[in-house]
């Protein structure tokens, strides 16, 4: 340690010898001028440079820097010293007490605890800086133990008094001596230090136990208290009290906010109004200009001196039942309309936006969990006027704001059913005219970011409503309603040339087209097949008008409908069917000849080819063994004296067939 300590002094001596070596040639005057050589011309004398004298504003050259700063050996010395003189005060009044009478060790306590303050404040008058603060923190510790001690062992018969009641007493003992010696000695950072840190329990100490509104009172008279003495103590200390401030601000939080939901009415309302006063009180504060830098910012304080008293507010208006939970959830919602109205002003909003959603947010929840849902579902509908000037206000959250002026009334139809102040019939109709509403509301602002949102959320409204409807077996309003979004879906798709959006339109009426074709009990194949065939066709229209390929256009709607219809005729022979059959593939024959489209004609041949093989394959066994040698022998023949020229003509066949789009 004596070796560390010796380390330490030569490397200060040196950094102290190049500081005053550099000082000394910046300020040193220039040399003086050779003295004249006689000759024919001799030049005027310059008159001497004066010397260059430091100043405040130049900057000093540049110092070798000086190793970081660590903790010293002395500074641990005295920290180990101040420490272990506590410990053996400690030690002296837990084992030696019993063994010496009580006025003796408290004379030996007192006076060691004096000899400490008092030399703290020698050593202060010296200079001696880390040896002052050591002292006056053993000091500060050794008064609380003598108060401890005193009382804990009965000197003079302390031990009747209350305990709450002598730990406050104690607490404000060494704030004032602690005062006192740090007016007499002003450059000790440790006595007013002390002073704020033993003053802080006091208020709590002192207040009745059961008091719970006054507890919180106390916490909070115990933080503006913080907050005031920061204009008047050192900086060094003002990061401590806004600690210390902050702490007692978040005990009075938790503290009334739980006294809000769980104690009396009477401390209930008398937390909620000092929560309310506390939220007002911050803005005055900032207000002075040396509190305003040191306090936190307009925005954050406003929001949480909104949010702090709206949960006790909520939790006062909780033991009203129905009454008082409708009345937060409104009250929340009022104050989201005014945060949109008053916008324009940067902290009004800061506090009624947070204020209000907690209100809103713990009102609705209240009602939902005791099953409220009629009343829960008018709060949500009234929603929709704040999100709706929202939208209208600001453009930075229009967006969202759009997504929740229309999942607001979408919400208040389905609790309103679940309620049963609505029918299933009514309440899907009211969804899907949301959903109407919402796809409306996309073409119009189409090209804008609101129009994204629009769409998802009437997709949404629109998926609710129709399962809402549906879980009830009303089919043909399921499909009544996801008709009705289809379509709107399908007009904003075309404002709006979103090809995306208009194959998901297509496959909604064609999903409503089976719903209501399953609803109504409906087995024909062609009632699914067709309405997919029209959708796909609808779908490549824009395909058709670039020219692709066929496949990729009419040929999956071609081979929907022509496919499993040519299937069934073969499998289940119907002479309608059949015909109508036969006369499609014609007729899709006919027209990708025409077009020359591979894809339908191809369709159509293969379809029409199937219908007739599968036809007349039962009647083969029926012709007599001879015609069919006949037949063959004479196909052979034909076949034989024509095969050149066939050969051509199916080659000229197949290559007009490849070459059609």
């Amino acid at each position: 340690m004596v070796a560390r300590i010796g380390a330490t002094i030569d490397e200060l001596a040196r950094d102290r010898d190049r500081l005053v070596a550099t000082l000394r040639a910046a300020a040193a005057p220039p040399a003086p001028p050779p003295s004249p050589v006689p000759g024919p011309v001799a030049p005027a004398p310059q008159p001497p440079a004066p010397a260059r004298r430091l100043s405040i504003e130049e900057p000093l050259p540049a110092v070798p820097p000086s190793p970081a700063s660590r903790v010293s050996p002395q500074q641990v010395l005295l920290g180990l010293g101040a420490l272990l003189v506590v410990a053996a005060a400690l030690a002296f009044v837990a084992v030696a007490w019993t063994r010496l009478g009580l006025v003796f060790q408290a004379a030996v306590m007192g006076t060691v605890t004096a000899t400490a303050c008092g030399a703290s404040a020698w050593t202060a008058r010296r200079g001696l800086r880390a040896t002052e603060e050591a002292l006056a923190g053993a000091g500060a510790a050794l008064l609380a133990v003598d108060l401890g001690a005193a009382h804990a062992l009965g000197l003079w018969g302390l031990d009747g008094v209350p305990p709450r009641l002598w730990t406050a007493v104690s607490c404000l003992t060494v704030a004032g001596a602690a005062l006192a010696l740090g007016r007499l000695t002003r450059s000790t950072v440790t006595w007013p230090l002390a002073a704020l840190l033993a003053a802080q329990p006091v208020p709590l100490l002192l207040v009745p136990a059961g008091a719970e509104a006054a507890a919180v009172a106390a916490a909070l008279g115990t933080a503006l208290l913080d907050v005031i003495v920061l204009v008047r103590l050192r900086p060094v200390l003002a990061p401590v009290a806004q600690v210390l401030a902050g702490l007692a601000g978040v005990i009075a939080a938790l503290g009334g906010a739980a006294v809000a939901w769980a104690g009396t009415t009477v401390d209930a309302w008398t937390v909620t109004a000092l929560l309310g006063g506390a939220g007002a009180v911050v803005p005055l504060l900032r207000r002075e200009p040396r509190l305003a830098q040191r306090l936190p910012g307009a925005v954050p304080a406003a929001g949480a001196g909104a949010a702090v008293p709206a949960v006790a507010l909520a939790g006062s208006l909780a033991r009203y039942d129905v009454a008082g939970w409708t009345a937060a959830a409104a009250t929340g919602v009022v104050l989201l309309t005014a945060a949109v109205v008053v916008v324009r002003r940067p902290v009004a909003p800061a506090a009624l936006l947070p204020g209000g959603g907690v209100l809103t947010l713990l009102g609705g929840s209240l009602l939902a969990l005791e099953g409220r849902y009629g009343v829960l579902a008018l709060v949500v509908l009234a929603g929709t006027v704040p999100a709706a000037l929202a939208a209208v206000r600001l453009p930075g959250l229009r967006p969202r704001a759009v997504v929740a002026a229309l999942l607001c009334p979408a919400g208040a139809v389905l609790l309103a059913r679940e309620e049963g102040w609505l029918g299933t019939a009514v309440a899907g109709l009211l969804g899907v005219l949301v959903a109407v509403a919402g796809f409306a509301l996309a073409a119009v602002r189409a090209a804008t970011p609101e129009e994204r949102a629009a769409a998802g959320a009437a997709a949404l409204a629109t998926l609710v409503a129709a399962l809402t409807t549906a879980e009830s077996g009303a089919w043909g309003q399921t499909a009544l309603q996801l008709g009705l979004a289809g379509a709107a879906a399908g007009g904003y798709a075309l404002v709006a040339h979103r090809r995306d959006v208009a194959a998901l339109a297509v496959a909604d009426l064609v999903v409503a087209s089976w719903v209501a074709a399953a609803g109504a009990a409906v087995e024909t194949p062609e009632a699914y097949t067709l309405p997919a065939a029209a959708g796909l066709l609808l779908v490549a229209v824009p395909q058709l008008r670039a020219g692709p390929r066929s496949w990729a256009a009419e040929g999956p709607a071609a081979g929907t409908a022509l496919v499993p219809s040519a299937l069934v005729a073969v499998a289940e022979p119907s002479a309608l069917r059949l015909l109508l059959v036969v006369v499609a593939a014609a007729a899709v024959t006919v027209a990708g000849a025409l077009t020359h489209r591979q894809a339908p004609f191809v369709v159509g041949a293969a379809a029409l080819a199937f219908v007739v093989v599968g036809r007349l394959s039962p009647y083969a066994p029926l012709v007599p063994r001879w015609l069919t040698l006949a037949v063959v022998g004479l196909a052979l023949l034909l076949a034989g004296a024509t095969y050149e020229r066939r050969r051509q003509q199916a080659r000229e066949a197949f290559a007009w067939v490849v070459q059609m789009r």
